[in-house]
C-alpha cells in the first residue's frame, strides 16, 4: 500500500511535467509564430510597420537562439545575415535599414550580445573600443539613434552598455563614473523613470540595469528590485498603464528578463504568459507610444520575443 508521501511526490512530478509540458508547447508555438512572419530578407519584424525591423529582429533571432540554442537553423541564419548585412562600417547597426550608416547604441547593444552568445565574441572586440570613444567623461553614453529627439541619454542607454562590456568581460573606459551617473539617475522609489521614445514604461530601463553584476551597483539594484517587487500585482503581472504604451505582457516579460532566475516567484508570472498566447503564437505587445494620434505601432514581436526568452529562463523548464 503506497504511502501519503509517495502519492504526494507523484503528484508534484505530474504537476512539474505538466507545466514544463505547457511551456514547451507555449515556446514551440512562439517560434512558429516568429517564423511564420519571417521576410524574404530575414528581417522578423512588425509585418505593418517597419519602425523598429533591425532592432525587432535582433530581439526575434535571440528568442530563437535561447529557446533552442542552434546556430544552424535556418530561420536563425536568415536573420542573423540580415542583421549582418545592416552593420555600418563601423560595425554597428541601427533600429532599421533607413539609418543603416548610423547606429542605435540601444540595438547594438542586443545585437552584439547575441554574437557573444553564438561564440562570436572575437567579432566585436574592436568594434566594442570605437563604443568606449563614444562614452562621455561624465560616464554615460547617448543613444546615437537619429530618430530619438528628446531624450537622447535616457539611463537605459548606458545600462545597456555596461550589460554588454560585462559580458564580453571588457571595461568601458570611464568605468566608475558610469556607476556613479547611473546612480544619479534613479529615483528615490527605484525606478528609472519613462520615456516615450523608450516604451514610456519604467521596466524597459530596468531590464538591462537587472542584468548588471557590480559591487558599485548593490544598494542600487536592491532599490530597483523592491520597485519591482512593490509594483506587482496579485495575478503574477506587472501592469503600468499608460494611454498608449505596451501591454501587461510586455511589462510581465521584461520584469522576467530582467530578474532572470533572482524572482523568487516566476510561476504565477509565467503561468499569466501562458494564459495569455494568442492563438497564433504570439503574445500582445500593445503600442509604441509614439506622439502622434494617427500613427499606430504595434509591439507584438517585441512581446512574442521577450516572452520566450522569459520562457527559456523559467527553471526545470
Amino acid at each position: 500500500m503506497r504511502s501519503k508521501l509517495t502519492y504526494l511526490l507523484i503528484l508534484i512530478t505530474v504537476v512539474g511535467f505538466s507545466q514544463t509540458s505547457s511551456i514547451n508547447d507555449a515556446i514551440k508555438r512562439g517560434r512558429d509564430f516568429l517564423k511564420h512572419i519571417q521576410r524574404t530578407d530575414g528581417a522578423i519584424a512588425d509585418t505593418s510597420k517597419t519602425l523598429f525591423e533591425t532592432w525587432e529582429t535582433v530581439l526575434a533571432a535571440t528568442a530563437l537562439y535561447e529557446t533552442q540554442k542552434d546556430t544552424n537553423e535556418v530561420t536563425f541564419q536568415k536573420a542573423v545575415n540580415f542583421l549582418r548585412r545592416n552593420e555600418n562600417a563601423d560595425g554597428l547597426i541601427c533600429h532599421n535599414r533607413k539609418c543603416k550608416e548610423a547606429y542605435c547604441l540601444e540595438t547594438t547593444s542586443q545585437y552584439f550580445l547575441l554574437l557573444i552568445r553564438i561564440g562570436l565574441k572575437e567579432k566585436i572586440i574592436s568594434r566594442l573600443e570605437i563604443i568606449k570613444k563614444l562614452q562621455k567623461p561624465s560616464g554615460e553614453w547617448e543613444i546615437g539613434n537619429p530618430d530619438v529627439k528628446e531624450i537622447k541619454d535616457f539611463p537605459s542607454v548606458t545600462a545597456f552598455m555596461l550589460q554588454l562590456f560585462q559580458e564580453a568581460g571588457i571595461k568601458p573606459k570611464y568605468e566608475k563614473e558610469t556607476y556613479k551617473w547611473l546612480i544619479s539617475k534613479q529615483n528615490k522609489d527605484g525606478s528609472f523613470g519613462s520615456a516615450w521614445e523608450y516604451y514610456d514604461c519604467p521596466l524597459y530601463a530596468l531590464w538591462p540595469f537587472m542584468n548588471i553584476s557590480a559591487k558599485e551597483l548593490i544598494a542600487s539594484k536592491k532599490k530597483a528590485e523592491n520597485f519591482i517587487l512593490k509594483n506587482k500585482q496579485m495575478n503574477g503581472i506587472w501592469n503600468f498603464k499608460t494611454q498608449k504604451g505596451p501591454s501587461m505582457e510586455l511589462q510581465t516579460a521584461l520584469v522576467l528578463a530582467a530578474m532572470q532566475n533572482n524572482l523568487n516567484d516566476r510561476k504565477t508570472s509565467t503561468l499569466f504568459l501562458l494564459k495569455y498566447q494568442q492563438m497564433n503564437g504570439s503574445w500582445n505587445g500593445g503600442l509604441f507610444p509614439v506622439k502622434s494620434d494617427s500613427y499606430i505601432k504595434h509591439e507584438y514581436v517585441f512581446a512574442t520575443s521577450l516572452s520566450l526568452i522569459a520562457l527559456a529562463l523559467q527553471p526545470g523548464k
